[in-house]
């Protein structure tokens, strides 16, 4: 049997609302050098009759799971029986331009140095209609677009870190580099903490164009973790905290040297807790009280003492921490401008303390 060029692997359970679409887009593709390999995670609906009828086509390879073993374990089971240079995870109620496939595979045939390529994404509703830009700014706030051409490590991995909501992981991966790291890991924010394995190995690509349909479906945090380990959760997750931890996890497994070990965590915990002001607010109201947001900077110091499994320093002790740091980002002339304003401050309370 011809060895197919690129592997699909569709990770399904109970997608019968919109699994034909997705099938059709798929069997559509302009790039015909592909098997589309299907686990049925033992659906309980119409699955299993869709991915019988275009079980038809050659290029479809069809299984079915006694028993539902979790999204993670279903995601990569249909790695595992890939056999193509190139794979691509395709979710069950996502659409793809016919030409999808070609310019991935394009890219990655013309740049040696990119591990996964991938298109900007058009969000779509569940009726299928893209999401007009209100309802995008109200849902999505922005996306990551994972572009790190010409990027070193620690660039790369303040990249991924540098917005939040990941998309990439659903590009064209080399099947190789994917092989190097632990796939989809059981446990919160999965594709982001792979996305960063891949990262240790290369670059990545996003192409400008919007060839990838993503369904928007509002999920909480617990479902989503219900539905990675085919077990419902018992407490309440914190989902910005656990990627944050998950990937400082990613780093300290790693195969680097303990000194870029120690860049790329201390460029990690820079971004969650300072530059990243959206993922340090989430991880604030994750917390409270424990962490407060009466000061932003304090409120940062705070979370990495969180990431950092150490106890909470109360804001007090950090007032002279937040200065510090407010001075760095700071102009040399504003920067003298703000240390005298502090000083005099310092001098008056001082003053005002002596005669009390």
């Amino acid at each position: 049997m011809k060895v197919p060029t690129v592997s699909i692997g569709l990770p399904v359970y109970n997608g019968a609302d919109f699994l034909q679409v997705a099938l059709d887009s798929l069997l559509a593709q302009d790039y015909r050098d592909f098997e589309l390999i299907i686990s049925d995670n033992a659906s309980v609906d119409a699955t299993s009759e869709i991915c019988s009828k275009v079980a038809s086509d050659s290029r479809v390879r069809l299984f079915r799971n006694d028993a539902n073993i979790g999204a993670s374990e279903n995601f990569n089971r249909v790695f595992r029986l890939a056999r193509g240079k190139y794979f691509m995870w395709a979710a069950h109620d996502d659409r793809w331009d016919a030409s999808y496939l070609d310019r991935c595979i394009d890219t990655l045939e013309r740049n040696a140095s990119v591990v996964i390529c991938a298109t900007d994404v058009r969000f779509i509703d569940e009726n299928g209609a893209e999401l007009d830009e209100e309802t995008y700014r109200l849902l999505i706030e922005d996306h990551n677009r994972l572009h790190t051409i010409s990027m070193g490590l620690v660039e790369r991995g303040r990249e991924l870190s540098r917005t939040i909501n990941w998309y990439t992981l659903y590009g064209v991966i080399r099947t190789e580099t994917l092989r190097k790291t632990r796939i989809v890991r059981n446990r919160y924010a999965a594709d982001v903490l792979l996305l960063m394995e891949l990262l240790f190995h290369g670059e990545t690509m996003t192409l400008p164009e919007k060839l990838f349909d993503y369904r928007i479906i509002k999920k909480t945090a617990e479902r989503q973790m219900e539905a990675i380990s085919g077990a419902a959760s018992k407490e309440k997750l914190r989902p910005y905290t656990l990627t944050a931890q998950g990937l400082l996890d990613v780093i300290a497994e790693s195969q680097f040297s303990s000194a870029v070990k120690r860049e790329l965590r201390d460029d990690l915990l820079e971004n969650v807790s300072f530059a990243n002001r959206l993922w340090a607010d989430r991880i604030v109201d994750e917390h409270r009280p424990a962490i407060s947001d009466s000061n932003r900077l304090i409120a940062s110091f705070q979370i990495c003492d969180l990431l950092n499994g150490a106890p909470i320093r109360p804001p007090e002790s950090l007032y002279d921490a937040a200065y510090e740091k407010s001075l760095r980002g700071l102009p040399m002339s504003e920067r003298l401008q703000t240390m005298v304003r502090h000083m005099l401050a310092k001098h008056v309370m001082w003053r005002f303390r002596t005669k009390a």
